[in-house]
């Protein structure tokens, strides 16, 4: 059960709180506890990369966008990405809205953070979502919190592409789901996109917003 519960706590997916509950009468009781439970372990923690085909087709979904919007979930500094976020947001132009999770993703005076999105969120981040025609979500589950019950993104064509390490997580919204590591795929979608950025004109809302403009 102990090599069970940290095996659940390093893997990206499954990572959560984890109890180990022994009964009084266990606790109270002396075990030869063999010595090799005891060795050193390094347990490592798997960095999933992007499948080649699937990081082309959402390179080329954003390429092929108008108003596409950034919404970074906790994932994003779970996997320690808040720098290659930082990176393809500038290379891109595309503005960025943060989950309740997903805070601090983008420093908070950064041009291009618009703010928290949602039930919860502020003007200029829904003001962008009820808009775009693409929404790439990065390390995020989705929640009601974060879609407004399925109200926030009111285009009929908006179309999803979701980055997240689970299968399950990235399906949601009928997404083109990119199943890896929100570090790895960043970083390689910002490779793909090399040369491409959107067209920062300012939007309805007041915010700069990224649009389809590259080779």
């Amino acid at each position: 059960m102990l090599l069970g519960a940290m095996r659940a706590l390093t893997d990206p997916v499954t990572t959560g709180a984890v109890t180990i509950a022994l009964p009084q009468d266990v606790q109270a009781e002396a075990w030869d506890w063999p010595v090799e439970l005891f060795d050193r372990r390094v347990w490592h923690v798997a960095r999933t990369s992007p499948e080649t085909a699937v990081l082309r087709q959402a390179a080329c979904a954003i390429r092929a966008s108008a108003r596409p919007l950034i919404v970074a979930g906790g994932g994003v500094a779970y996997s320690e990405a808040t720098e290659a976020l930082r990176k393809f947001a500038e290379a891109t132009g595309i503005p960025v809205a943060e989950t309740q999770a997903g805070k601090g993703s983008l420093a908070w005076d950064h041009p291009q953070a618009v703010g928290a999105i949602g039930v919860t969120g502020t003007t200029p981040a829904n003001t962008l979502a009820t808009e775009s025609d693409l929404v790439v979500g990065i390390g995020t589950r989705w929640s009601d919190f974060t879609t407004a019950s399925m109200s926030a993104f009111a285009d009929p064509g908006a179309r999803f592409v979701n980055i997240n390490v689970a299968d399950l997580d990235g399906h949601k919204l009928s997404s083109l789901s990119v199943v890896a590591d929100a570090r790895e795929a960043l970083q390689a979608l910002t490779t793909q996109l090399a040369g491409w950025a959107g067209r920062c004109g300012l939007h309805a809302s007041g915010q700069r917003f990224g649009g389809g403009l590259g080779p």
